[in-house]
């Protein structure tokens, strides 16, 4: 059985993984992953969500965010805030 009611994205949805958005960003965070605030190069940092979609996050400049891959990891589908929370937890100053 397939489905008939295939979603697709919403005809002008914002595009989180253009390349812009991630420049901005990067200049934004000056270089630094949101998480442990540490300078990484351009190419390891990932577009992150500060609020998952999965729990009502969009794609809009707002909520995303530059992580690098330990910080991304990290997060997984939590928030921002629980980013922090595990970071303080693990010894990492937060900011």
């Amino acid at each position: 059985m397939h489905r008939e009611d295939v979603p697709t994205r919403k005809s002008g949805a914002e595009n989180y993984r253009d390349p812009e958005k991630k420049k901005f960003l990067y200049g934004q965070q000056e270089g630094k992953c949101n998480g442990c605030r540490v300078l990484f190069p351009y190419r390891n940092m990932t577009v992150d969500h500060e609020t998952p979609q999965s729990k009502g996050g969009g794609d809009n400049i707002e909520n995303l965010q530059l992580l690098c891959g330990a910080c991304n990891s990290m997060k997984g589908a939590g928030t921002q805030e629980e980013l922090i929370v595990r970071l303080k937890e693990a010894g990492v100053n937060y900011r």
